[in-house]
């Protein structure tokens, strides 16, 4: 509430985190990128580059609101007077214009955000992380003719594999290139884009950025190694590193060299490698993990040329009481289905063997226990004297017991940069990628999306990935104070509970009740000040290294 006296009015708009995101889009050059991109401008006293400012700032809100919803939600919060606009200015129509002129020049802006990011803060670019997602939406995106909607600079809607388990959606691919849970590179995909292709091309964008190391490896799941995209890699003398699925050569060498582990003609390594869940744990509680080396030839047969890969195959204690655990899952519901099948023969459909052994089949199947049992039906349709006898298939059993705790991974970085036990502890980092992927789909919330235009999705869609750089530009920046000093962020976590990994979530709510104060004087104009920061605010800013805050005086005509 407004509060009289001598006729000047003082009252105080609560802004939360909007004030630090605010000084990091600074940092980074957000609103001058936006602006050299986008050569028209709105017939208002701002530019597209500060009005986008609105709708990073409300994605990094934590609570994002529907862009129709924005202009009410700038008023609530302050950021009228933060970013100096007015909340009408936030209208379908501009933020339309603005969305398709993102949309036209994303990889321009990403770049140059990017740049900047890359010299104004430490980021680590030898080793990079890579994966895709889907994103699902709501709505219908057809043309006319009831065809998916074709829209330059925009992804085509369609379906396709969903990683969120909504097939009847339609969706975009996006695919993502971190360092640790810093997006570096990222693009929108068509619904239906398999990963095949995804790889090479996102590296092949980010070289031409001009500031990526020589030596820079990239880092990525099964996809990556399927044999054109490792011979491309290999071709352009470009490092990666990635796990190799189980196709049947993988499967053989395997065995081939489990069975000389056996005989002593191999050797396990050990990998000491020890996860911050359970750092905290007695040294004999924790997962042991080791390590066997093999070479792979890689032949291309376009160039006629020998490329020798590293195999690498990796066992985690841990991952081997697992898969021994569902495998043994597996045979009690594998037993207890064909128990049940024994006891409905002859009854009911349960008569002939056309209903009798689908239904077996089903049943092992759903039970995913087909491959270990030996199952005879005995009995025709005619004299109804049916008998179900199984056993277990011991030869199977003992060859998937070798794969327990057992994964594969490829690389063709050279072993004097990184060790058989450096290539599996390489991978574990993997999990930053699917962070960061964990952290667009929750916090900001890139999906669902309700706008009707791809190219008007697209354009959001480099709003939210700059919001998320914000995010995890925090996050690291802290982290790596943290981790320099020896300094905790003091109170961020109740009961001097702090500890050395901040999330960008904690460190962004720590400015939750931050709040302007605005000055109306007798003669209509306000003045916007800024409180002192509360001693935990303070220390993010200093690490973030961001200036005081400059206000803006506002008309209120």
């Amino acid at each position: 509430m407004p509060v009289e006296t001598n006729e000047v009015e003082y009252r105080t708009v609560q802004i939360g985190a909007a004030l630090l995101v605010k000084g990091i889009l600074n940092r980074l050059g957000v609103v001058q990128a936006i602006d050299q991109a986008l050569k028209y401008q709105p017939e208002i006293a701002a530019s597209y580059g500060t009005l986008a400012q609105a709708v990073i700032l409300n994605r990094m809100s934590l609570d994002p609101q529907p862009l129709y919803l924005l202009p009410e939600w700038v008023v609530e919060h302050g950021i009228d007077y933060l970013l100096g606009i007015q909340a009408d200015w936030l209208d379908d129509d501009r933020l339309g214009a603005m969305l398709e002129g993102l949309a036209d020049h994303q990889v321009g802006i990403w770049s140059a955000i990017i740049g900047k990011a890359v010299q104004g803060f430490p980021i680590e670019l030898e080793w990079l992380h890579s994966d895709t997602t889907s994103v699902y939406f709501e709505g219908a995106y057809e043309d006319e003719q009831g065809e998916p909607k074709r829209e330059e600079n925009g992804p085509l809607l369609v379906k396709g594999y969903n990683k969120d388990g909504r097939p009847q959606n339609v969706q975009f691919v996006l695919s993502l290139v971190t360092s640790k849970r810093l997006p570096v590179w990222y693009r929108p995909w068509d619904g239906n884009q398999s990963d095949d292709g995804v790889y090479l091309a996102d590296m092949s964008a980010l070289r031409k950025m001009g500031w990526m190391p020589a030596n820079v490896v990239l880092i990525g799941d099964r996809k990556l190694c399927n044999q054109e995209t490792m011979l491309a890699f290999c071709r352009t003398e470009q490092f990666f590193l990635a796990a190799h699925p189980w196709t049947d050569t993988a499967k053989a060498v395997w065995l081939r060299t489990w069975q000389e582990l056996q005989a002593g003609k191999r050797v396990w390594a050990a990998a000491e490698y020890v996860s911050r869940n359970e750092a905290h744990k007695p040294a004999e509680k924790r997962t042991q993990y080791r390590v066997c080396e093999v070479e792979q030839a890689l032949w291309d047969e376009q160039e006629h040329h020998t490329y020798h890969l590293r195999w690498v195959f990796s066992w985690s204690s841990r991952k081997a009481e697992q898969d021994a655990k569902q495998r043994h899952k597996a045979l009690e519901a594998g037993e207890q289905a064909l128990q049940r099948i024994a006891r409905l023969l002859g009854k009911y459909d349960y008569t002939s063997r056309a209903v009798i052994q689908p239904r077996i089949d089903q049943a092992l199947k759903k039970a995913k226990a087909q491959a270990y049992f030996k199952v005879t039906l005995i009995g025709s349709d005619k004299d109804q004297a049916w008998e179900l006898r199984w056993e277990r298939r011991a030869e199977v059993l003992a060859q998937a017991e070798c794969f327990d705790g057992v994964m594969l991974l490829c690389t063709n970085v050279p072993t004097e940069r990184l060790s058989a036990a450096g290539v599996m502890i390489k991978y574990k980092e993997q999990v930053n990628v699917e962070q960061t992927i964990d952290f667009i789909k929750s916090p900001v919330q890139i999906r669902p999306m309700w706008l009707h235009s791809p190219r008007r999705l697209a354009g959001l869609t480099l709003l939210i990935m700059i919001a998320v750089l914000v995010a995890a530009l925090l996050e690291y920046q802290v982290r790596r104070h943290i981790a320099q000093t020896g300094e905790l962020v003091r109170g961020l976590m109740p009961e001097n509970r702090d500890n050395p990994y901040p999330t960008a979530k904690k460190l962004l709510r720590a400015f939750r009740a931050y709040a302007l104060v605005v000055v109306r004087h007798p003669d209509g104009h306000e003045e916007v000040h800024y409180p002192k920061l509360r001693p935990v605010q303070q220390q993010i800013w200093d690490i973030m290294q961001l200036p005081l805050p400059s206000a803006p005086t506002l008309d209120s005509g």
